[in-house]
């Protein structure tokens, strides 16, 4: 009967306590990582590619037919987009924030602690035998193409105040994930 009782107490105090889960303490925001980037998406990230070149080749081609100046390739945010295209495909997720909330700027921090301009980021995922069988420069295309067709992708694509891009290419079989982070003034 105690043990009952016991079990009964317990359940009681944990629905009073999930109860309060929902009262202001809960609304306030998690505070997310802006010093390290994940372990095991920093130790897979691949460094520069001929894909992200052909990639930013065809962005800047792009950019030009809509008036934009050329995007100039910056390390920092070449490794945010290599670390998060390789933790997309490491912990099998696909999103501008991973699954503890660290967003493009909190991974631009993460790599340099002292940035202090904006940031947007474009994502893309292809998968199938003809996407991996296709050259560096077809596929830049493809996904330059694909980005071109989203009206958010297109317009980080084409802002003028951008001046700068890193892009990162994770790929597993016949999966390839391209992330391009760009950031300004």
């Amino acid at each position: 009967m105690c043990r009952v009782v016991t079990i009964a107490s317990f359940f009681l105090l944990a629905v009073t306590l999930a109860g309060c889960a929902g009262g202001p303490a809960a609304d306030k925001p998690q505070a997310v990582n802006v010093t390290s980037l994940p372990a095991g998406a920093t130790a897979a990230a691949q460094g520069d590619s001929p894909l992200s070149r052909a990639v930013l080749k065809d962005v800047n081609a792009f950019r030009a037919s809509k008036g934009a100046g050329a995007l100039m390739a910056d390390a920092t945010l070449q490794r945010a987009a290599a670390v998060h295209a390789a933790d997309m495909s490491g912990r099998g997720f696909f999103g501008h924030h991973n699954p503890e909330g660290q967003g493009p700027r909190e991974r631009v921090l993460a790599v340099n602690p002292g940035f202090k301009g904006r940031v947007a980021e474009n994502i893309q995922m292809v998968e199938g035998p003809t996407y991996a069988a296709m050259s560096d420069e077809t596929l830049a295309q493809t996904l330059t193409d694909k980005w071109a067709q989203s009206p958010t992708h297109r317009k980080n694509m084409q802002m003028p105040d951008m001046t700068h891009s890193g892009i990162g290419i994770a790929r597993s079989g016949d999966r390839i994930i391209a992330v391009q982070v760009f950031s300004g003034p």
